[in-house]
């Protein structure tokens, strides 16, 4: 019985051509094989690339750090800066409506045109706003002066005022911008 079936088996070996049924999957495990080292010398390169940010790139960029520090309170500064001109610049334009006001200068919008018809019978204000103190004087709306924050030399030059020991006209030093544009 046992020589019977070894026969049987050598008789299924050899109608079955192993080497045709095997080949594809020793091609696949060859396969898996070149991916795997593949991935294995790319796993090496970013190994690498990774030690080399570490040391070299990283200190780099902290050594930039103080540099985008002091960009950043420029900005910041810039943006002060920004604000206290739309400031003042909303001043002047209330100032100018006054004035417009004062003198019947006639505005270009529809508005101005219904309220000088009266259509809708409301009386016109008895108490305009004025820009003149109590003595009748035109006074101003207080302006930022463009030398104390463009200046000449850049961002490590003092107000002259600062620098002379004039008490004068002090910068603040909140409103102080110092974009380090030269001057024009």
């Amino acid at each position: 019985m046992a020589e019977e079936l070894a026969q049987d088996y050598s008789g299924y070996f050899k109608a079955s051509n192993l080497d045709q049924e095997l080949k594809p999957i020793s091609v696949g495990i060859d396969r898996m094989m070149l991916r795997l080292e593949e991935f294995e010398n790319l796993l090496e390169l970013v190994k690498a690339e990774s030690s080399v940010a570490l040391t070299q790139n990283v200190p780099q960029l902290l050594a930039l750090r103080p540099e985008l520090d002091v960009l950043c309170d420029r900005i910041d500064k810039l943006e002060q800066f920004v604000g206290m001109v739309g400031r003042n610049l909303d001043a002047v334009e209330k100032q100018v409506q006054i004035a417009e006001e004062e003198l019947d200068i006639p505005d270009k919008t529809i508005n101005v045109l219904l309220k000088s018809l009266n259509i809708f019978g409301k009386p016109k204000p008895t108490e305009r706003l004025t820009n003149r103190n109590a003595n009748g004087l035109y006074e101003p709306v207080a302006v930022f002066k463009t030398e104390q924050y463009f200046r000449p030399n850049g961002p490590e030059q003092k107000p002259m005022a600062e620098k002379e020991g004039n008490k004068e006209e002090p910068v603040s030093s909140g409103e102080d911008c110092d974009t380090g544009t030269p001057e024009k």
